[in-house]
């Protein structure tokens, strides 16, 4: 530290003050009483650290005095010559005042509208992530700053959430998501999920449930007494089980995309779980299905508009077919292999491999991305292929039952 060379005195500081004329005084040290236009008198601390000139304002005179200021300047050069920067660290504290702060919950909203979008992520994706968000992440989390937040916190919101390792699971990946987006916007600098281990919190991950295939018995069965779930319901699932399409691209299908005087059906983008949209075939009882279905629907927009009068004007969720199929189940009323929605497609891919329909094939039909050199330039939207497997497929069904 240079010598202490002090040159300013209180009665040169009240005569300039006086005067009012612009100055700018040294008082050894890098400390310098400065006085301008507008006369305003104030300290400022010039020094060097890490070879570039830096400048810190102390305050203004009269009321930060002269011993006040070396004092202060004395302290601060003690900080530099041990490494410190304090005018960076003041306009880091100046910036970060002026920021809003970024609490859970803004960052969920903000996360919403810029990375939760249709062009994005599929309907039931989407569905997902924002229960997680509503029903777990922000009412644990919601108020705390985000950059507060630790992986300890992470843990018991998962634990206090008392879900099962699936949903757990999932809770936990839409909070690193959430978390990733705020290290994107350097809110963060590490991701407070990282570290977090659901075999250590709740044990190894359970059998992952087999998918259902129906035999031809419980199709039998299935199909003669599939209007006890309900018209539209009975509808939906013969529409599901021939089509192969993936229950949440059937509940949000809407008329416009559905031509049944050409037989086809087209699912866009922003419906599909790869984000790509492709053409499904409808064959001739397919068609039929979805005539009457249209029938039913009035007016609305949707194929499979809700019941409930304060959600007219949407779509039914997928959640809708699984609870009348659990409680036929439950009433007795269904007294087959139990399955999911999501199981007619396991079973349409079995059956129509013992139908002798070629591998490749069936992946087309089930709308599965077809990887290597195939699925690059085989760029068809209607592939006459899937239309023959498709028939075959509800030729079949129709053997197992006596009416459409």
């Amino acid at each position: 530290m240079a010598k202490n060379t002090h040159t300013l005195t209180d009665i040169q500081l009240r005569q300039w003050k006086k005067q009012g004329a612009p100055v700018a005084k040294s008082d050894g040290d890098g400390l310098t009483f400065t006085l301008s236009n507008a006369g305003t008198a104030s300290w400022t601390l010039r020094y060097y650290q890490n070879k570039k000139r830096r400048e810190l304002t102390l305050g203004n005179y009269p009321d930060i005095t002269l011993s006040d200021a070396r004092r202060l300047a004395s302290a601060h050069r003690a900080a530099i010559d041990g490494g410190a920067d304090p005018a960076q660290e003041k306009a880091s504290r100046k910036q970060k005042e002026s920021t809003p702060e970024w609490s859970i919950k803004r960052l969920a909203e903000d996360y919403r509208v810029k990375r939760l979008t249709p062009a994005s992520f599929a309907a039931s994706t989407l569905y997902y992530r924002n229960a997680d968000l509503n029903n777990v992440i922000i009412p644990k989390l919601g108020s705390r700053p985000v950059p507060d937040v630790t992986g300890q916190e992470i843990v018991q919101m998962l634990r206090d959430a008392d879900n099962t390792w699936t949903i757990s699971k999932r809770v936990l990946t839409t909070a690193s998501k959430l978390f990733d987006h705020a290290a994107g916007l350097h809110i963060i600098a590490i991701n407070p999920c990282a570290g977090v281990s659901l075999t250590s919190l709740l044990g190894p991950r359970p059998p992952i449930k087999k998918r259902v295939m129906l035999s031809e018995d419980d199709l039998r069965t299935l199909l003669a007494t599939i209007d006890t779930l309900g018209t539209e319901n009975g509808l939906a699932l013969r529409i599901l089980l021939a089509t192969c399409v993936r229950t949440n691209e059937l509940v949000t299908a809407q008329w416009k995309n559905i031509d049944l005087e050409n037989g086809s059906w087209f699912v866009p983008n922003e419906l599909t779980k790869t984000r790509t949209g492709f053409l499904v075939p409808l064959t001739p009882p397919v068609v039929a299905w979805f005539r009457r279905l249209h029938e039913l629907a009035g007016n609305s927009p949707y194929v499979l508009p809700a019941r409930v009068t304060r959600k007219l004007g949407q779509p039914i969720t997928t959640r809708t077919l699984w609870a009348a199929i659990t409680r036929a189940f439950d009433t007795g009323r269904l007294k087959i292999t139990k399955f999911t929605p999501h199981d007619t497609r396991s079973t349409a891919k079995g059956h129509m491999r013992n139908l002798g329909i070629s591998e490749f094939d069936t992946e087309r039909a089930l709308s599965h991305a077809i990887g290597g050199v195939s699925g690059i330039y085989d760029v068809r939207e209607e592939i006459p292929e899937k239309r023959l497997a498709l028939q075959k497929w509800a030729d079949f069904l129709l053997t197992l039952t006596p009416t459409i």
